[in-house]
């Protein structure tokens, strides 16, 4: 165990010299997609261990907040500096992670994505394009012991323990340690002992 601690350590130490470029890069005083975002679509090009290994560092380095045992997943991409990710958290293939709170032990399948809210564009005025009308980014938050299925659109809070199934759109909070799937995403059941599956309200 202390072996392989070591050798975690040196690699991360030689990432750490690896990403040097970047990490001084993300300092300028750019807008934050030239500094952070394009950076990290840059790292998500790297498949295998080396490229979840660098981007674990360059996360831990850049982000507001990170736990330990972060796994970005080729392909995924956590798009804003402000967000923060606890301890031993997974996303998976081609994930977009927007502004977000992420407590500890979330896991997403691939392809799932997490908006900075749902009312990020206006579309109510007819007299302009709806490009033009605003709107409102907000951070999310993702409970801790989450697991998002593959393809899922994330644009409400999601409780602790809460399960959403592949495919799913969640447009509203639910309460915590629910199974939840469709779109938009409803209750199917409570998580836990067969005794405890009672439906809550929605």
């Amino acid at each position: 165990m202390e072996v392989r601690r070591t050798l975690i350590m040196v690699a991360e130490a030689v990432a750490f010299v690896l990403l040097l470029p970047l990490l001084l890069w993300s300092h300028l005083p750019l807008a934050p997609y030239s500094a952070f975002t394009a950076p990290s679509q840059l790292l998500s090009f790297i498949p295998g261990l080396t490229g979840i290994l660098l981007r674990r560092v360059w996360y831990r380095r850049t982000l507001r907040s990170c736990g330990r045992n972060l796994t970005v997943d080729w392909l995924a991409v956590i798009r804003l500096p402000i967000t923060t990710v606890g301890n031993n958290c997974t996303f998976g293939v081609a994930n977009w992670i927007g502004s977000a709170a992420v407590g500890n032990d979330v896991m997403t399948g691939s392809h799932v994505v997490i908006l900075s809210g749902r009312e990020q564009h206006g579309f109510d005025d007819l007299d302009r394009p709806m490009r033009l009308q605003g709107g409102e980014k907000r951070q999310l938050t993702i409970g801790s012991d989450v697991w998002i299925g593959a393809h899922a659109v994330v644009m409400e809070d999601v409780s602790d323990g809460t399960v959403i199934g592949a495919g799913s759109i969640v447009t509203k909070p639910f309460p915590p340690c629910v199974i939840i799937a469709g779109n938009p995403a409803r209750v199917l059941r409570t998580r836990g002992s067969p005794e405890d599956r009672e439906m809550p309200e929605r």
